[in-house]
């Protein structure tokens, strides 16, 4: 931002100034002539340039002076140079105090000429005053005081006014022509004031001669001059007149006080004198402004904190570093400043201070985390237990919290490392007496984990739509658990989805909770893992199979099979109790082996046998035989009783279309869709391939169309435009079957049911499609006496590239018959049934290899059509 105002500064300055100075380079006007068309007229007024010089500048590269005074205008072209505004300082380093901000208004001031005129303001030769006369003669006079410091009154004459404050002379003047005129009344206002030549030099970034007005002060002519350079001195800025010093300023006392007291108006041949800055001295760390602070003389350590704001709340005062360069090299002191005699340690120039930041360590506390109201380290009070950390369950742990499940982190010695112990939430905070309701230690860290359920489920707070995908499409059913502590099989009531929608949703939640989990644990296992040695494993345990969370969990100290199961979010319905894997590593100095353990998952559940865990052992729930999720069917359509079914392994179409009553009376089988999606993954791999392929070819077609000998009817762009919409072709899944033949017990096609399969059964339609390479693609009403060919005719025959000898037709089922004699056109022979569509190809003579891919594709669009009637 800052470049580009001294660039415009530079640009304007040499199309407002004097014949003689600068010209603006082509560059320039081109540019300034790229802004918007707003922004150059504001960048125009406020350097007081016509904008019609602009076009005449672009041809002649010259430009005339204009007689606007602005609040600062330079008499001098700014060096080419000064325009690549480099930085004070790169961002690694500390920044310079106090230089950003004088040098980045240069381009913001405007004119002054309308503010109101300090009643002390000195008169001199060049202002104007506005004499208004009113009463019993009404007049107006706008005067100028001339070289001899006058200004001429009419039917008065000249009246000497220079050197007098701005009220003296009104009330000379009004005075005076009361005094000839009775009977009037004046008014005396300031019109334009006087321009004047004052010179800024010294470490300027743009010293220079420069026009200023009457009103203009040190401070304003400093800023809007381009400010000082990161030698100059910000303390030491002298005001030249007449030869002697008569004013000193220091800016810190405006940039750290806001005072402005030594801020006085310059007079026409003044000059500002910016020296090189004697000595700095840097202060970084935990302070307000970490910066390179100008010193104008030594001062104490206390003073200096207090010039860069002071310190933060996160800064350790009882060991404040000073480096100071010397003549035998680099010497540091470590200081105290809570102590008066550190406080008044005397910082000199050339001193690097840095205020260190206190540890992050818990000091007299200790930490809560997870899924609980209030996160964050709490007071440590001797005798302080898990209840009392925590509160109620109500007013403590959010509705997420899992309350069968948590962990205790805590430091055991002084290299840092760590053990776990696990927490029974629900009898720590219910019962005081428990064994789970640990004493606490200083620094402990406490995690709270998440249940798996999601929070806005209990909170009543899903939206509309969210409530008709999560709770009107679930339905009561009665499903089965495991009692931790019994191995018991026990019913409950769950809401359990019974469509894909509802399904969705559950399975999107409860994977972000396990990943929620999942990240909470990390940083624990992280911790184990680094603290293991030769010898030593890390405390890890691994769980997989029938639990709610399968993963790696800490191997907490009060851990058994119970324990982990319910670090495992507990066994889900399918698990398998008579038998389960325990897989454990036995390493030696030659080798690792792995031992498997089966165990009686019940048995030990009840006491009956006993296992000891150990860390890197990894258990494996086995499923029930036979268990599956998902296994449903949805039947649409003309069904007696559409809907969704459950279905056991083993039963097959017949049996589920004679559970759902059959076919209405409207139904046409023989035009069934069905859907498996074993089948639909199957397909989208191979419209993946197909893209692929299309994408090679394509790349192969327009190499071959370099060559001067080939020509190809298809463009490259067009084949890539297909294959970007092959890009969002979703596969359907579709597999032809005869249910008509399946009802009556065909084998063959009384197919076995898997889960997530699709049947839509239309109703009777009777309509004949004719798609491809005729004069009228177009529906017509099915006929039983009507051939292929009348059909086609009927469509306005054939175009002239269609391939008459390919024509084809596509059942109602989705299967395809093939021309292979003469009876297709033959009224004795009748291939025709509704809901089939006749397709005429196109002659490929017509086509390159890349067109008929397009053309078939369209084609197997338009099959595709009848499968948007199922509703996914």
């Amino acid at each position: 931002m800052r470049q580009t105002k001294k660039f415009f500064i530079a640009l304007l300055s040499c199309l407002a100034t004097s014949a003689g100075a600068a010209t603006p380079t082509a560059a320039q006007l081109a540019q300034f002539q790229s802004l918007p068309k707003a922004q150059q007229e504001t960048l125009a007024k406020q350097y007081g340039f016509d904008l019609g010089n602009i076009s005449s500048a672009t041809t002649r590269q010259t430009s005339k002076p204009q007689e606007i005074t602005p609040i600062l205008q330079p008499s001098i072209a700014r060096d080419e140079k000064d325009k690549e505004d480099e930085e004070l300082f790169t961002s690694d380093e500390l920044p310079l105090f106090g230089y950003d901000i004088i040098n980045a208004n240069g381009a913001d001031l405007s004119l002054i000429d309308n503010v109101p005129v300090p009643l002390d303001y000195q008169m001199g030769p060049g202002d104007s005053i506005r004499v208004e006369i009113y009463g019993k003669t009404e007049q107006s006079f706008q005067l100028k005081i001339d070289r001899n410091g006058q200004v001429n009154l009419p039917s008065i004459g000249p009246l000497p006014v220079s050197g007098q404050t701005f009220v003296q002379m009104r009330e000379q003047i009004a005075s005076e022509i009361k005094r000839k005129s009775i009977g009037v009344d004046v008014s005396v206002a300031m019109g334009s004031m006087r321009a004047m030549q004052v010179y800024i030099v010294g470490e300027a970034n743009y010293p220079g001669a420069y026009n200023v007005n009457g009103l203009t002060t040190l401070i304003q002519a400093l800023v809007a001059s381009g400010g000082v350079n990161e030698t100059g001195s910000l303390r030491n800025i002298q005001l030249l007149r007449k030869g002697k010093v008569i004013q000193k300023f220091d800016l810190y006392e405006l940039l750290l006080k806001g005072s402005t007291t030594r801020d006085i108006r310059l007079s026409s041949g003044d000059t500002l004198f910016i020296p090189v800055k004697d000595g700095s001295i840097a202060i970084d760390g935990e302070v307000a402004r970490p910066a390179v602070y100008e010193l104008k003389e030594n001062i104490s350590l206390n003073e200096f904190i207090a010039m860069a704001g002071g310190v933060t709340p996160t800064a350790y005062l009882s060991r404040v570093s000073v480096k100071r360069p010397t003549s035998k090299g680099v010497r540091i002191y470590t200081l105290d400043v809570t102590k008066p005699e550190d406080r008044a340690f005397v910082v000199k120039h050339g001193d690097e201070v840095k205020v260190e930041s206190t540890s992050s360590e818990l000091q007299g506390a200790v930490a809560i985390r997870g899924e609980v109201v209030r996160q964050g380290p709490i007071r440590f009070k001797e005798g302080m237990r898990i209840s009392d950390a925590i509160g109620s369950i109500e007013e403590g742990l959010k509705p997420t919290a899992d309350l069968n499940y948590a962990l205790l982190v805590r430091e055991s010695n002084l290299d840092r490392r760590i053990d776990v112990f696990q927490v029974d939430l629900l009898s720590a905070l219910t019962e005081p007496n428990s064994q789970y309701n640990l004493l606490l230690a200083e620094k402990d860290q406490l995690f709270v984990l998440d249940n798996g359920l999601d929070q806005d489920y209990w909170l009543g707070e899903y939206s509309n739509d969210k409530v008709s995908s999560s709770f009107t499409n679930r339905q009561q059913t009665t499903s089965e658990s495991i009692d931790l502590e019994t191995g018991a099989v026990v019913e409950r009531s769950t809401a359990t989805a019974i469509n894909t929608e509802g399904a969705g949703v559950l399975t999107e939640e409860v994977g972000k909770q396990k990943a929620s989990r999942e990240a909470l644990l990390q940083p624990i296992i992280d911790r184990l893992k680094e603290q293991a040695s030769l010898g030593v494993p890390a405390k890890l345990i691994e769980i997989s199979g029938a639990v709610r969370f399968p993963g790696v969990y800490p191997l907490a100290e009060n851990t058994d099979l119970s324990a982990l199961l319910k670090a495992a979010g507990g066994l889900t319905e399918q698990a398998y109790l008579p038998s389960a894997e325990l897989n454990r590593q036995k390493s030696s100095l030659q080798r690792t082996v792995i031992e498997l353990i089966n165990f009686s998952l019940q048995q030990v559940l009840k006491g009956e046998a006993s296992l000891t865990l150990k860390p890197q052992d990894h258990i494996n729930i086995k499923h029930q035989p036979g268990w599956e999720e998902g296994m449903v069917v949805e039947l649409q359509g003309e069904f007696v009783f559409p809907g969704t079914y459950t279905f056991r392994r083993g039963e097959s179409l017949r049996d589920v279309i004679e559970r759902a009553g059959g076919f209405t009376e409207y139904a046409y089988p023989q035009g069934a869709v069905f859907s498996r999606e074993r089948l639909k993954k199957q397909e989208q791999e191979r419209l993946k391939m197909l893209n692929n392929q299309l994408k090679q070819e394509i790349s192969n077609l327009a190499l071959r169309r370099q060559s001067s000998s080939s020509s190809y009817a298809t463009d490259p762009a067009q084949a890539i435009a297909l294959v970007d919409q092959l890009d969002n072709v979703q596969a359907v899944g579709r597999l032809v079957v005869d249910l008509q033949k399946a009802v009556e017990g065909d084998e063959i096609s009384n197919l076995l049911l898997e889960k997530e399969d699709k049947i839509f059964v239309p109703a009777l339609n009777p309509v004949i499609s004719i798609v491809g390479e005729v004069q009228y693609a177009s529906n017509h009403t099915f006929n039983p006496s009507l051939t292929v060919e009348d059909y086609i005719a009927s469509a306005g025959g054939t175009k002239r590239q269609a391939d008459t000898s390919r024509i084809y037709i596509v059942k109602a089922n989705g299967s395809v018959e093939l021309p292979n004699n003469s009876f297709w056109f033959s009224r004795n022979y009748k291939p025709l049934e509704p809901g089939d569509t006749i397709i005429v190809p196109i002659n490929t003579d017509y086509l390159d290899g890349l067109s008929t891919v397009s053309t078939a594709t369209q084609i197997l669009y338009q099959i595709g059509v009848a499968w948007s009637a199922v509703k996914d």
